[in-house]
């Protein structure tokens, strides 16, 4: 998946299923409490189907998921 689809896709997510619109690439989603552990664990499923990859729970923290530049780069990563 390319990036730019993948980054909109984040940013669709949070607006519709959280009502967050807006979010910069480099936003702090988890850290600032825009995104709670719950949220967290639908937002990485969402992006599992969409990108066909498989996260193991260890990776579903703010070390890899707080920004939707760090997102894009961990599914790149995962994807190579």
């Amino acid at each position: 998946m390319e990036a730019e689809t993948l980054e909109r896709e984040v940013c669709a997510w949070l607006e519709k299923k959280l009502g967050v619109s807006g979010v910069g690439r480099d936003e702090e989603l988890v850290s600032s409490g825009l995104v709670d552990s719950g949220n967290l664990v639908r937002l990485a499923t969402h992006i599992e189907r969409l990108a066909d990859i498989e996260i193991p729970d260890r990776d579903i923290d703010a070390d890899h998921f707080d920004t939707v530049a760090m997102i894009v780069a961990y599914v790149q990563e995962r994807s190579a």
